[in-house]
């Protein structure tokens, strides 16, 4: 799925402005429109900042291989949630 789909879905089901949730990540208030408009995709911190601010969560799932980040070993039942 598109990342610019996903940010539409969290912004709708935030019930906030654009321009309200642009505020809320410290951005110029036209971000998040120029940013669904535009060719650019935000970085992760940035999407993660606007998940949160639209009450969602970032979870990063890995394939069936044991995986580490960060020193975690993590399996496919492990998510890493990106607060």
């Amino acid at each position: 799925m598109d990342a610019k789909i996903v940010l539409k879905k969290m912004i709708e089901a935030s019930n906030k402005s654009q321009r309200l949730i642009s505020v809320e990540i410290g951005r110029h208030p036209t971000y998040i429109a120029s940013l669904l408009h535009g060719g650019s995709y935000p970085q992760i911190d940035t999407f993660t900042a606007i998940a949160q601010a639209c009450g969602c969560q970032v979870i990063v799932r890995f394939p069936e291989e044991e995986q580490e980040v960060d020193g975690w070993n993590l399996t496919s039942q492990a998510d890493a949630i990106i607060d």
